[in-house]
């Protein structure tokens, strides 16, 4: 996943793509506080569901250039789909459910490959991917914390992407979309394995793991906004 993407606030329908993830980002904080006050992790991924059903039917039409649905898309769709399966899963920590999530993270890279080979690639095509990938992200984290394999601090590289979209609603910053960086693409995927290794490894090796890569996030993450904040007329190449 990049953390980034091309800035269209300007046209296209980036604007409605903006309002829906500060949308999204609210209703899957509120469904976290409440599975963390008690009700079952189902209510979580359900909330979610609902959330990215309301971003599919609300861009019908304009989900491709050419309008339709298109493969690209079905294999993210997938990987929600498995997301939300993995959330029924919870408190059964098996080899399986890891091998199911190294998969869902493989299909990441494919979804991608399918736009641009088949001329697939649309605005809505990339937010789609990048909610999903940072749903998958918390997904995971909130396995563990219910699992009791990490403790609640597992949650804040879950929380970072939502953490990030009510900054840029309320901060003002002359930039509302992030810089594409090679360091957040990494760091997401070394961060997704660190987890995934929880289903494998010791915990004398997952715990040191993920708590690097939560790191390493955080300052891709710290990176990103120093971006946003550079002096006016500095441009992202001067960097």
């Amino acid at each position: 996943m990049s953390f980034s993407e091309h800035s269209k606030d300007e046209s296209g329908f980036g604007p409605e793509l903006k309002i829906w993830t500060e949308w999204h980002a609210a209703v899957v904080g509120l469904s976290l506080v409440a599975v963390l006050a008690g009700l079952p992790i189902v209510f979580f991924a359900a909330a979610a569901l609902v959330s990215f059903s309301v971003l599919i039917l609300q861009f019908r039409r304009r989900w491709t250039p050419s309008g339709r649905f298109g493969s690209a898309n079905a294999i993210t769709l997938i990987r929600l789909t498995g997301v939300s399966l993995l959330l029924s899963l919870a408190g059964q920590k098996s080899g399986g459910i890891g091998a199911v999530a190294l998969l869902l993270l493989a299909l990441d890279g494919i979804d991608g490959w399918v736009a641009r080979r088949w001329n697939l690639s649309s605005e809505f095509g990339e937010f789609f991917d990048k909610e999903v990938d940072a749903f998958f992200l918390l997904a995971l984290c909130l396995l563990l914390y219910e699992d009791r394999c990490v403790g609640s601090w597992v949650l804040i590289p879950g929380l970072l992407r939502y953490l990030f979209v009510s900054y840029l609603k309320f901060a003002g910053t002359r930039e509302t979309k992030e810089q594409r960086s090679r360091l957040g693409c990494w760091s997401y995927c070394l961060m997704m394995l660190s987890l995934i290794s929880t289903f494998f490894v010791p915990e004398a090796i997952y715990v040191p793991l993920i708590l690097v890569m939560t790191s390493v996030l955080c300052a891709s993450f710290a990176d990103t906004l120093r971006w946003m904040h550079r002096p006016a007329g500095m441009s992202q190449g001067a960097e």
